[in-house]
Formats: C-alpha cells, sequence, structure tokens
C-alpha cells in the first residue's frame, strides 16, 4: 500500500496521538496500542510505531519517557531489532530504575537470547529495588528459573556419552557392522 506524503503525516500523527495515549494511561496496554495502530497502518503497523517513537524521543518532551523507550523497546523487540531493544529498555531503566515493565521485558529478552548472566543481574537489582511482596516473589522465582536453567546446562555439558569414545576407535565400526564399514 503506497500512501502520500500527505496521507503519511496524517497517519503519524494519529500514531502520535495514539502513543501520547498509552503514555499516559498506564493501564493501557501494549496490544491495545498495537491493535489501535493496526486499524491506521495495517502490516506497516511496527514500522510505523517505531517511526513515531523515535521522533516522538528525539525531541524533548514532558510525557513518561521511561515508559516511552520501554514502548520501543517493545517495537524493536517484535521488530526482531534485539540489540536496539535492549538498549530502549535499559534507557527505560535509568530513567526510572522501578519501571517494573521495562526490568520484566529486559529480563525476558535476555533470557530468550540465552544471555542468563545478564538476566540473573537484572534480576537482582529488581530483588533489591522492589519494595512490592508480591513482585519481589515474582523476581526471586525468575531468579530461582535462571538457576535451574544454568544448573541443567551444566548437568548437560558434564554428561557422559559412553558411545562418543568408542565410535571414535579403528575397529568399531567393523565390530558393530556399521554400514558405512569397509572390508578391505
Amino acid at each position: 500500500m503506497k500512501v502520500g506524503i500527505k496521507e503519511h503525516s496524517e497517519l503519524s500523527i494519529q500514531c502520535e496521538r495514539l502513543v501520547i495515549r498509552y503514555l499516559l494511561n498506564p493501564k493501557d496496554t501494549f496490544g491495545n496500542l498495537v491493535a489501535n495502530v493496526q486499524k491506521l497502518a495495517g502490516d506497516k503497523t511496527l514500522e510505523l510505531l517505531c517511526d513515531t517513537l523515535n521522533g516522538f524521543l528525539s525531541y524533548d518532551s514532558t510525557y513518561r519517557l521511561d515508559r516511552a523507550y520501554a514502548l520501543r523497546g517493545m517495537v524493536l523487540e517484535k521488530l526482531e531489532r534485539v540489540d536496539e531493544a535492549e538498549i530502549s529498555y535499559s534507557s527505560s531503566l535509568l530513567l526510572n530504575n522501578h519501571n517494573k515493565q521495562a526490568r520484566k521485558n529486559l529480563i525476558d529478552l535476555h533470557m530468550a537470547t540465552g544471555d542468563l548472566d545478564k538476566a540473573l543481574m537484572e534480576v537482582e537489582k529488581a530483588v533489591r529495588i522492589e519494595g512490592d511482596r508480591q513482585e519481589r516473589a515474582y523476581f526471586l522465582s525468575v531468579r530461582k528459573r535462571i538457576f535451574e536453567i544454568k544448573e541443567m546446562a551444566k548437568e548437560e555439558k558434564n554428561k557422559v556419552n559412553p558411545f562418543k569414545d568408542l565410535a571414535s576407535r579403528p575397529g568399531y565400526a567393523l565390530v558393530t557392522g556399521h554400514p558405512k564399514a569397509s572390508s578391505g
């Protein structure tokens, strides 16, 4: 779908209004925002959101910048731009260290990319600063899960495979009747 400059400007303005409404209403969800922008932009939803947020963050704003950076991180993550998403989540946390959603998203991102050490570091920060018992319990359960994953990985790495050594020995294929064994 090709849009002219005028249509693109109108789309951008409408998208910016939706973003501002999202930023001002902590109960509004990312899913609702994406659905509303999708009504405007169709298959270019995430790109339009990303462009709008980049423009929004480039000028001095009094709106919830921490929430804007967290939102940008979610959009970038959906666009599979993981490194940029990590930077956005981190920027959000620099502005507001108590932004639970940004912290959770950053932890999930690190876990999804297999960077358990970074995930654990973020969990430890959350456990130290979180005053809410329920949130603290959540982060403690995530920490426990990370330790379990690390332990499973360690066990898998140290697992002994008795056939690994046998297969490398000369004559193994002949003794076992391996189909690739040559008689000669």
